[in-house]
């Protein structure tokens, strides 16, 4: 009861105050001598604007100029008036012709003219006057906005006197409500709780402890998780595959570029891939004799005698494939000369380990000497040849396209049973189109998961564009040991020459008993070494597709 009598007494006190001292309060606690100072502020902005506005035309009036304010030109009559007086005037200019002034017709004309000469002149006063008037009465009417404005800024003064004692028995007022406010709310806890502690609880049936647990259920959520995992895989492979490009297995390359599959090179880790290349026995030198096999079969006449090796873009294994071919082809006992036509990075003096003093570019821009001339090609072991790129020139496109290039590849398919041309990329660059013309037939090399379908379906058009005996493709770096492809390709490896090593041998003098466990473990082994290959097989086709 203290504090609500202490907030009536307060709020008296305010109330009694305003009325002594005059102070009227806006709902925004602004006074109204503020917001009569803001109108009048406005008001005499415009004022001040309108008189401004006057004063131009006043001055333009004074100059002279009155008959040129926008006001006379818009006047409807004066409009009409001027008219009739360019009429007036023109008729008087063409009756001059016929008459003279003191003729009694031109004297009326003219007496008629100066007539309306004056009204145009009386219209235009009419209307300067009345622009001086109103230009007078916005300098009344600033003055005494002026003199209203000085009064309530007075009176604004007086006011902010008054509000000092006026805030601060609101602040008392405000500071009352509240702690009456927060009473009442604390009044109100302690009765809703003490009818709360009121009420009465009675047990109505007695709990029964579950003799199994009700949630959660392992068995259901195990198989919700499973199922939500394989549809989650399911469409994280799918839209991976929708996004993968690239070539991934020999069918993607017939079906984009009809073109026959003559070789599937297996991929192979970077630290194998060396020791594979100089293995004659590894599944990589099986695969390369395989392409060799098919490119004797390509043709009527068996292998073309000059065959361009290329690719769409850089590093799909080209170089390599040229090496190994050559290789194959010479221990067939074929008389090989490898050209590397690549003038721009070239690669077969590192492959086969010769210098590149002088070379292809030596003789076709004819700056080699005659004691260099046996230098030119290099024996590299059995009946393979080396004619390496030489220096590196400024324009190679030129110099291939020259006609000393086309009688070279003649010259050199006649000393020798194939010639094997290294070229540089498709894509990008012209050397290779140009070389497709001068030889019989090309090898296009598409490695897979690197170049895309595209790059692949450009380059392919461009060089039979140029007219290329197109043979077929080499798909390179095929990871055979993928999941969807395992079945289809899982002899692609060509371990032949190891399959005596990992066939069970009898031991002799072994009975019966011996030879049941040797099958027995033959089998346990044979189960995980499939499980691992599945497994191996798996991760490879997740790293493949993404």
């Amino acid at each position: 009861m203290q504090v609500k009598e202490r907030l009536q007494k307060s709020e008296e006190e305010l109330v009694e105050y305003a009325k002594s001292a005059g102070i009227t309060i806006t709902g925004s606690d602004s006074s109204l001598i503020a917001a009569n100072l803001t109108e009048i502020n406005k008001a005499l902005g415009l004022a001040m604007q309108e008189n401004l506005d006057y004063g131009r035309l006043v001055q333009q009036i004074d100059n002279g100029q009155g008959a040129s304010l926008e006001q006379v030109l818009k006047s409807e009559g004066l409009e009409r008036l001027r008219g009739r007086l360019a009429e007036m005037n023109a008729e008087y200019q063409q009756k001059l012709a016929f008459f003279k002034p003191g003729f009694p017709e031109m004297q009326q004309l003219r007496s008629q003219i100066r007539e309306t000469e004056n009204q145009v002149n009386l219209g235009v006063a009419a209307i300067t006057d009345s622009i001086r008037i109103k230009h007078r009465e916005t300098l009344a009417k600033v003055e005494d906005l002026r003199n209203k404005l000085a009064e309530l800024e007075a009176e604004q003064v007086a006011y902010q006197d008054k509000n000092i004692q006026y805030t601060i028995l609101k602040r008392e007022v405000d500071s009352n409500r509240s702690q009456y406010e927060n009473l009442i709310a604390k009044l109100n806890e302690v009765a809703v709780g003490s009818e709360l502690k009121n009420q009465n609880a009675a047990v109505v049936d007695m709990a029964v402890m579950p003799r199994s647990a009700y949630s959660p259920r392992l068995s259901l959520n195990l198989a919700i998780g499973l199922v939500l995992s394989m549809v989650v895989g399911a469409a994280a492979i799918y839209v991976l595959e929708l996004l993968n490009n690239t070539f991934t297995n020999p069918e993607q390359v017939e079906k984009e570029l009809q073109l026959p599959i003559l070789g599937i090179l297996p991929a192979l880790e970077d630290k194998d891939f060396g020791q594979a290349v100089a293995d004659p026995k590894s599944g990589l030198s099986e695969s390369y004799r395989s392409l060799r096999t098919s490119l004797q079969f390509s043709g009527e006449e068996g292998a073309p005698r000059t065959l361009l090796v290329t690719s769409s873009e850089p590093a799909e294994g080209k170089s390599t494939t040229v090496y190994k071919l050559a290789e194959d082809f010479g221990a067939l006992g074929a008389k090989v000369l490898v050209l590397d036509a690549d003038l721009r990075k070239p690669m077969a003096h590192r492959i086969f380990k010769v210098d590149n003093a002088v070379g292809l570019s030596n003789v076709l821009t004819n700056t080699i000497r005659r004691e260099d001339l046996p230098k030119l090609i290099k024996p590299v072991g059995g009946n393979v040849s080396v004619m390496t790129a030489g220096m590196i020139p400024p324009n190679p496109a030129d110099l291939l396209s020259s006609s000393r290039m086309g009688l070279l590849l003649q010259k050199l398919s006649r000393s020798y049973d194939m010639v094997l041309i290294d070229s540089p990329p498709i894509i990008g660059l012209s050397d290779a189109p140009i070389l497709s013309r001068l030889t019989e037939a090309t090898l296009l090399v598409v490695s897979s998961n690197q170049v895309t379908r595209k790059a692949a379906r450009t380059a392919l058009r461009r060089i039979q564009a140029a007219g290329s005996n197109v043979l077929g493709v080499a798909m390179t770096k095929f990871a055979v040991r993928k999941l969807d492809y395992n079945y289809s390709y899982k002899y692609l490896s060509y371990n032949y020459y190891s399959y005596g090593d990992e066939t069970p041998k009898l031991e002799g003098g072994a009975g019966e008993g011996g030879s049941s466990q040797h099958a027995k473990n033959w089998s346990l082994a044979s189960v995980s070494e499939r499980m691992r290959k599945h497994l191996r097989d798996l991760g490879d086709r997740i790293k493949s597709a993404s």
